[in-house]
């Protein structure tokens, strides 16, 4: 079997490792734009800020390919794909062929069409390179600007901040973060950010980039006002990368379209991660959720059943993750349901300001669809559990954000059955209520208290 995959980062690796589980002859082929060993894309934040070095980049050792049989095709880019001659063609003319294709191109970033956007300095924030050549402009004091508040432009902000530069945030939108928080998470975080000497102005427009000898100087905002800028970090958006699939019959709605097994609508043909289009849990239709661990999972999926051991994939959680000075942010599923027209919905809130805590539960139908949490994760692994269980839940949801004896039995019981490797037979009747205190009343006080000391 010839497989080849476009693309090298996390579904990529997952894909190759359960290809090998399943076939140890097979041909693997990666090809890749970038000519980096596979590295912790999330990581490039903390390279930018001084918090990790080149020697902890690497997503896996750096015999990963010559271990797993790969041959790698680094700094190379996949230009057209002909589904019916099963041929790839590169940008230098090559074409490889293949047996079982998998797309794994990721995400690539909107760039609006602003004067001076080709000057020097100015740049976006997506690889590793990205972050290299930002770091070398950096030093203390320089004056940066990041246009676009989204998760990778807060993100870069806050590399550059810690590298030490001085750095203003330009969004148009009227809050930070609008795809990854609720509004009142958005008020909580911007008011960490700028406590941290980051300066953040929202409902403002850029109106060009200027510069000197090549190089950006000035970034001149709609009403007129400049701000100098050693550098220009532009984060207006991404999307999923299916330009590769263009004009091919390979069928695209908001990502590549699959089905639970990552077939595309050719049956050879796979796609995986941040440009694939997948079932999502908690809104039951699907959409892309662009994250790293759903690319990995996504990609290990993949691998299996292009290798021929087809297992349905239950389908991905919308999840992300960072961390501003200190304080975590984790939102995830179905978290800001009036912006998504989700009437019917309840939300269960906890937060303390002066704390910058902010925890957030969205309920419909009595199933547990989404979250936010910020300054204080207590029970975020559970929550993201319960939300792919899809499991009914009862008065439980108003004692979740609680400390709740249920809480602490039910997880300690479900922990035991996955390493028992078995499963309990709960009646199809139990309400998820239910389940917390059969595993509640099945343990003696004392196994109880020792269960909320050790949390």
């Amino acid at each position: 079997m010839n497989y080849v995959i476009v693309g090298n980062s996390a579904a990529a690796v997952g894909a190759i490792e359960s290809i090998r589980r399943c076939d140890g002859e097979g041909e693997i082929t990666v090809v890749s734009r970038e000519q980096e060993h596979v590295y912790s894309r999330p990581l490039i934040a903390h390279y930018l800020a001084g918090e990790v070095g080149d020697d902890r980049m690497a997503y896996r050792p750096d015999d990963f390919y010559s271990n797993f049989g790969v041959k790698t095709l680094l700094g190379r880019e996949a230009v057209t794909i002909d589904p019916v001659s099963h041929v790839v063609r590169l940008d230098d003319g090559a074409e490889i062929s293949y047996d079982r294709l998998l797309l794994t191109p990721g995400s690539r970033v909107t760039v609006p069409p602003l004067e001076g956007k080709d000057l020097g300095g100015v740049g976006t924030f997506q690889t590793y390179e990205d972050a290299r050549r930002l770091s070398s402009r950096i030093t203390p004091g320089a004056p940066v600007v990041v246009i676009g508040a989204g998760l990778i432009g807060m993100r870069a902000a806050y590399g550059l901040k810690e590298a030490g530069a001085d750095v203003t945030i330009v969004e148009l939108l009227p809050r930070i973060l609008s795809r990854v928080l609720d509004e009142k998470g958005s008020e909580v975080v911007r008011g960490i950010l700028e406590r941290g000497g980051i300066k953040v102005l929202t409902s403002t427009s850029v109106s060009e980039l200027r510069g000197e000898g090549g190089e950006v100087t000035k970034v001149v905002l709609g009403g007129g006002e400049e701000l100098p800028a050693r550098a220009v970090v532009i984060s207006t958006g991404v999307v999923p990368d299916t330009r590769l699939v263009e004009g091919t019959a390979v069928k695209v709605n908001r990502g590549i379209v699959v089905n639970h097994y990552f077939q595309t609508n050719f049956s050879d043909i796979f796609a995986a991660g941040d440009a694939a289009e997948t079932y999502d849990i908690p809104r039951g239709r699907t959409m892309v959720n662009a994250n790293w661990p759903n690319a990995h999972e996504q990609g290990r999926y993949a691998g299996r059943c292009m290798a021929g051991d087809m297992v349905a994939y239950p389908g991905s959680l919308g999840m992300n993750s960072v961390n501003f000075f200190g304080v975590p942010v984790v939102s995830l599923g179905l978290f800001d349901p009036e912006s998504e027209d989700e009437e019917e919905a309840e939300t269960k809130e906890r937060e303390n300001r002066s704390r910058d805590i902010y925890q957030k539960l969205v309920f419909k139908d009595n199933l547990l669809k989404g979250a936010v949490f910020v300054g204080d994760l207590g029970y975020c692994g559970a929550v993201k559990d319960l939300i792919k269980d899809q499991m009914l839940a009862g008065i439980i949801k108003d004692s979740i954000l609680e400390e709740s004896y249920q809480l602490y039995a039910f997880l300690r019981k479900k922990r035991q059955e996955q390493v028992e490797g078995r499963d309990v037979e709960w009646p199809e009747t139990y309400t998820f209520t239910q389940r917390y205190e059969k595993a509640f009343d099945e343990r003696s006080w004392t196994e109880r208290e020792k269960d909320k000391r050790s949390w």
